[in-house]
């Protein structure tokens, strides 16, 4: 581990960096500051709460801006892309610290836009259905009520679970 000419490690720099913020995050959820805010998981566990509060959004970015978990980064931006509006995306996916990460996270949020228009696209073929990731298209199987779309799913989705959900929902719509 890196040392400065203080003495001091960079994680323990970036530690407290990020402490005051994970307080702020912890605060604003009401919930107790994690017992050891070094542990990725239990950082993940205070991010995964505040992903689901959209008043504690602008703490959230904040104190993933100085996480040091890359991955740990990257799987917030990537959730958030269900949880944040077109304008605000941006933000969030630059947050990410590589590329590909970053791409993978305007990819979600490219699939996040089909999954809220129930995958009513226009010109929706067997093509455009293999594009599309498993992830999106079990959410459609299981929440569209687009007919058109249920009916690819069923007849050309990626796997089995995906075709059989998407014809149940289908005799059901």
């Amino acid at each position: 581990m890196p040392v400065n000419p203080a003495g001091e490690s960079d994680a323990s720099q970036a530690s407290d960096r990020l402490d005051p913020h994970l307080q702020a995050l912890a605060q604003c959820l009401d919930v107790p500051l994690p017992e050891d805010a070094s542990d990725e998981h239990q950082r993940w566990s205070l991010y995964q709460r505040a992903i689901g509060g959209e008043a504690c959004h602008p703490r959230l970015l904040a104190a993933v801006f100085l996480d040091p978990g890359d991955l740990l980064v990257a799987a917030v931006v990537t959730q958030m892309m269900e949880w944040v509006e077109v304008p605000h995306r941006e933000q969030w996916i630059e947050l990410a610290r590589n590329e590909s990460d970053r791409q993978y996270a305007s990819r979600r949020a490219r699939e996040v836009d089909i999954l809220r228009i129930q995958g009513a696209v226009p010109e929706l073929t067997r093509e455009t259905l293999s594009a599309w990731t498993d992830w999106l298209q079990i959410r459609l199987a299981e929440t569209s009520m687009a007919v058109r779309t249920l009916d690819h799913l069923a007849k050309y989705g990626r796997t089995k679970r995906i075709r059989r959900t998407a014809a149940k929902r289908l005799a059901a719509v």
